[in-house]
């Protein structure tokens, strides 16, 4: 009795550090999306042009992940090209950079509680597809929770003209297509994940996503360097960097809390989501003097409030 005692207790203690460590992931994912925010309403600070240091940023995500996979090799490129997701994976890369650039210039005209907001309720999205084609079960207070999601992002980004600054239809439309695109973007991912990812595909997969958006964005660079549309300049480099490493690091370690954490990705993505919202809104305050009205506030709360409602 004694010795089936002492060996409950020894798994129960290895559980609690398991999901200890678990945690900690998530905890690093947070703190790694949040600094993504706060670096790129850095670039306009700093005069960086925020589609070149993004351009830089898939490839430094691109070389993170490589050197962390020992992916670098001849045989993994051309083995790649005979998977199935790899078409996928070129969409999501188009997805990638276009929406991190539209996150860049929502972050720097509305601020950042407004562009995590936006980003971060988008899951409503992934759970609407989830009832309507994986028929999951729907219930009333879901159905008030994705309205509430709805809701809180136009309060949030709701801003009161003065005779500096004129509301333009564009300062609403930024948010709703960054809420829109980042919802189809997850359920794409949910899709692969689900359906064409093995075990030993999931590192390739991600790494490929990088190296797409960075081929891509790299091409529309050159041409409009050609055009004389941009004009090169090396911090954008280092503007880049910055941003390239919490980058790949962010999605690195909501995937270790997805597998390590013991909680179940339901309940993974709301509290990342809750804490991620926060965290963006108290920096914007304390780092970028952001002035959050009362309508604000009360968006702020609301969307917790409608995730929280989610899990």
């Amino acid at each position: 009795m004694y010795k089936v005692c002492k060996t409950i207790c020894s798994a129960h203690l290895l559980l609690s550090l398991f999901n200890f460590f678990g945690m900690i992931y998530l905890i690093l994912s947070v703190i790694t999306s949040t600094l993504l925010v706060v670096i790129l309403k850095l670039f306009n600070k700093f005069s960086i042009d925020t589609f070149q240091a993004i351009v830089v940023n898939y490839w430094v995500c691109t070389f993170t992940g490589g050197c962390i996979e020992h992916y670098f090799t001849f045989s993994n490129f051309t083995n790649a090209a005979s998977h199935q997701w790899l078409a996928l994976a070129a969409v999501l890369g188009i997805f990638f950079i276009v929406l991190f650039n539209l996150m860049g210039w929502t972050a720097q005209t509305l601020g950042l509680t407004a562009v995590s907001v936006a980003n971060k309720l988008s899951l409503v999205i992934p759970v609407s597809i989830a009832f309507i084609f994986f028929h999951e079960k729907i219930t009333p207070l879901k159905v008030l929770a994705i309205l509430m999601a709805l809701a809180s992002v136009v309060m949030v980004t709701f801003q009161k003209s003065d005779k500096q600054h004129k509301i333009s239809p564009i300062y609403f439309l930024l948010p709703v297509i960054l809420f829109l695109g980042s919802g189809f973007n997850d359920s794409l991912v949910n899709h692969a994940q689900k359906n064409l990812l093995t075990d030993v595909d999931k590192a390739p997969f991600v790494i490929w996503i990088f190296q797409i958006a960075a081929l891509l964005g790299t091409l529309v660079l050159i041409i409009l360097l050609l055009m004389k549309k941009k004009k090169w300049n090396w911090k954008n480099v280092l503007g880049g960097i910055c941003l390239g490493i919490p980058n790949y690091f962010s999605m690195y370690y909501l995937v270790k809390a997805l597998s390590d954490s013991g909680l179940q990705s339901t309940e993974i993505f709301p509290i990342n989501n809750v804490a991620i919202v926060i965290c963006a809104s108290f920096s914007g305050i304390i780092f970028f003097k952001e002035k959050i009205s009362r309508l604000q506030i009360a968006g702020i709360i609301l969307a917790c409030i409608s995730i929280l409602l989610l899990i």
